[in-house]
Order: structure tokens, then C-alpha cells, then sequence
């Protein structure tokens, strides 16, 4: 047992210490931090808070109301001007962004021009839609006033009410089992390649015949294993922390709606675990198949993208799982090893998907995953000391067949 430890310690380490272990671990992190921090950008640079003056032609705007503003906006202050040509100054001049003229007869026609040198805010066109509405009112009670003038407001929700999209668009935890997805698929790909390329080294420098010589296959497998395991979880706490860190930040320190108070679903997070266990398992063990029949660990590296693309099918099928999250290609894409993990999270988003699918593919995933350790087993004993050489899938078939014979002969 002390052997094993070592072998999974030696993985660790070997691994763990390197640059680009480094670069992978912070990778994930990078890529959502910059496709967030892009669209946080893209969005306030629609948004403008400079003043926005008017021209009132018709003498609606006499003493008139404050815009309602809401608490996340910052309220922008609109300037009178008598004529246009003092508004047309004071535009030219940068002093406003730009200003509304209402026609002589704005009671009859509700006729409003907007004038710019460049487009307004979409903050400063809403609030001002909304100073025009308060006014049109005014002559109500004010709590009527205020209530007609407040947007409405659509919240989608599942019949059961375990799947709810709020009115100001998806939260961060309708986006979670997306990212949990995504995350994992990363994970997978990363570590298992970890795993491919200690057994094609090892076959390359003649390591494996001291190893066989002082520990078992078995051990040595599940020390591989172990080890990856562990980098796995150290990937796994790190992004879980910087992940932690990004919404605590956001919320709390610069005020970032979209990551304050966010809903969890934490029984949907627990299916994507529960499929994501077998399944890390089965590209574990079929990575190690593969380093254990390939000679070169760039002949290896080129295979292992070979499974990269299997688990992106669902993000090639990202309308098709938009448009019908409870189709029949969502659900197969779900029960199938390898497209699975990242089907489930985007169905997700759009979707509660029953227990029975989540139950069926995790029992398909386990099913497979223990297929491909009996099979990573075999092939490693097969191909564990041929040095230079590539193990052939008809060389595996005979073999397996030659022992079958042998096992019903005995």
C-alpha cells in the first residue's frame, strides 16, 4: 500500500510543479473573468451619464417631476433650454449628450424629436421615457403615479418553481450549471492528459520495466489514478475559490448586480456531480488505454483531441438544445457518455430535466466507466513493456479473444 502512495505522490508532484500546470489551472478562471469582464464593458459603454437637455414647445415640462430612477442607476439631470438654438449650442459644446424637442401640439400628438451628434445612452433615453410618463400623470394621486410609471415585470418560472428566470434577465445561478459544465469538460480533458503522457514517457524512457519490476500493475494503476485525482481536486478547490472571490468582489465591492444574491439550485448541481464522477473516470481510464498502445506521446496528444471533440458535440448543438431542451437529441445527448456532462448543463438553463434521465445517465456513465478500467487494465498489461512499438486495436481483439478461449478451455 506504501508503494501506492509513493507512485500517487510521484504523479502529484511531477505535475503539479510544472508551468504549464500553472497556465492550465488559471486558464478556466481567465477565460470566464474575460467573457464577463467583455460583456460588463460592452454594456456600460452603452450607457451615458451626461445631462440631456429639452426644448418644451408646448409648455408641458412647466415645474415638472423628477424621473423615477432605479436604485442601480445613476440619475441623469435634464436641462431646459427656450429655444434650439440653445440647445444646439450647448450640444455642440458637449455640455449635454442630447435633447428632446416637443412639438406646439405634443397634447394632441405626443410628438417628441431627439437630436444628437451621438447616440444617447440607452440609460438617458429610458429615464427620459420615463420623466415625460411621471408628468403625463402628474395630475394623479402619487402612489398611482409611481406604480403605472414602474416597468412591468416578467418572471418566467417551472410549473414546480425550481427553475426561475427573473424579469432583468438570467441570474448568475441560472448561468451556474453552464459554467459548472464547461469547468468540468476542462477538467476532465486536462487531467486525464496528465494520466496519457506519464505512461507514453515512461514507456519511452524505460521507466515502466523498473516499476513492474517492484509493484504491481494494479498499484500502479491506482496510484496514477490517485495522483490525478488529486491535481483534479486541486484544480477543481482553486477555481472554486477564484470563482467565490469573483462573486464576493463583484457583489459586494464594485456593486455588480449580476452577482449579488444569486439563487442557487443546489439539487442541480448534485446531478451534474453525480454524472460528472463516472464520467471523469472513463476519460481517465481511456486516456491511460490510449498512452498504454500509442509509442510517442505526440502520436497520444493528437488521439486525446479526438475526445476533446466528443465532449464539445452539445456546444456544436447549442441551438438545437436551446429550441427543444426536452427533444429527443437533448435527451440522447444527455444519456450518452461523453456529451452527457455539458448537455445536462446547458438543459439546464433552459429546462428541468427529470430524475429518470439524470438516474439513467449515471448509470450508463458508471456502466462505462467501469468497461474502461477493465479495459485500460488490459491494455496496459498487454502493451505495458513494448518499447517503440504501437499496440494495435486488432492486436487488443485477438488477445482478449485468445484469453476468453483459454479461460473456457481451463
Amino acid at each position: 500500500m506504501s508503494k501506492l502512495w509513493l507512485v500517487a505522490l510521484n504523479e502529484f508532484k511531477r505535475n503539479v510543479f510544472k508551468k504549464s500546470f500553472i497556465l492550465a489551472l488559471l486558464s478556466v478562471p481567465l477565460m470566464i473573468g474575460f467573457t464577463v469582464g467583455l460583456g460588463l464593458i460592452m454594456s456600460s459603454l452603452e450607457e451615458n451619464d451626461a445631462p440631456v437637455g429639452y426644448v418644451d414647445h408646448a409648455g408641458f415640462l412647466e415645474n415638472p417631476l423628477p424621473a423615477p430612477v432605479d436604485r442601480s442607476e445613476e440619475p441623469i439631470g435634464f436641462i431646459p433650454y427656450t429655444t434650439e438654438s440653445e440647445a444646439r449650442q450647448a450640444l455642440e459644446a458637449e455640455e449635454i449628450q442630447a435633447y428632446y424637442v416637443l412639438a406646439p401640439d405634443f397634447g394632441e400628438t405626443s410628438q417628441i424629436e431627439l437630436l444628437y451628434l451621438k447616440e444617447p445612452g440607452r440609460n438617458a433615453t429610458r429615464q427620459f421615457y420615463d420623466f415625460i410618463q411621471i408628468n403625463l400623470l402628474r395630475e394623479q394621486p402619487p402612489e398611482i403615479a409611481k406604480r403605472v410609471t414602474v416597468r412591468s415585470e416578467v418572471t418566467i418560472r417551472s410549473p414546480d418553481g425550481s427553475l426561475e428566470f427573473p424579469a432583468g434577465g438570467p441570474t448568475l445561478g441560472n448561468f451556474l450549471p453552464m459554467l459548472i459544465g464547461v469547468a468540468f469538460v476542462f477538467l476532465l480533458m486536462m487531467s486525464s492528459g496528465y494520466l496519457m503522457a506519464g505512461v507514453v514517457e515512461e514507456k519511452q524512457n524505460r521507466v515502466m520495466e523498473v516499476l513492474v519490476s517492484s509493484i504491481s500493475p494494479a498499484q500502479l494503476i491506482a496510484g496514477k489514478v490517485l495522483g490525478i485525482v488529486a491535481i483534479s481536486l486541486t484544480q477543481l478547490a482553486t477555481w472554486t475559490l477564484v470563482g467565490i472571490l469573483a462573486v464576493i468582489v463583484g457583489g459586494d465591492v464594485l456593486g455588480v448586480e449580476w452577482f449579488q444574491n444569486p439563487s442557487i439550485d443546489w439539487g442541480t448541481i448534485f446531478n451534474m456531480i453525480a454524472i460528472a464522477v463516472p464520467a471523469y473516470v472513463l476519460a481517465s481510464a481511456l486516456m491511460f488505454a490510449l498512452g498504454a498502445t500509442v509509442a510517442e506521446a505526440q502520436e497520444g496528444q493528437s488521439l486525446g483531441a479526438i475526445f476533446f471533440m466528443l465532449h464539445m458535440i452539445p456546444l456544436y448543438m447549442l441551438v438545437i438544445l436551446i429550441e427543444n431542451p426536452n427533444g429527443a437529441v437533448s435527451v440522447m445527448l444527455s444519456l450518452l457518455p461523453f456529451t452527457s456532462i455539458l448537455t445536462v448543463g446547458f438543459r439546464s438553463m433552459f429546462a428541468v430535466i427529470p430524475m429518470w434521465q439524470i438516474a439513467f445517465s449515471v448509470v450508463i456513465q458508471t456502466m462505462c466507466a467501469l468497461g474502461a478500467l477493465w479495459l485500460a487494465a488490459f491494455v496496459f498489461r498487454l502493451g505495458m513493456l513494448r518499447y517503440g512499438q504501437r499496440l494495435r486495436l486488432t492486436e487488443i481483439f485477438r488477445s482478449r479473444r485468445t484469453a476468453i478461449t483459454k479461460a473456457s478451455q481451463s
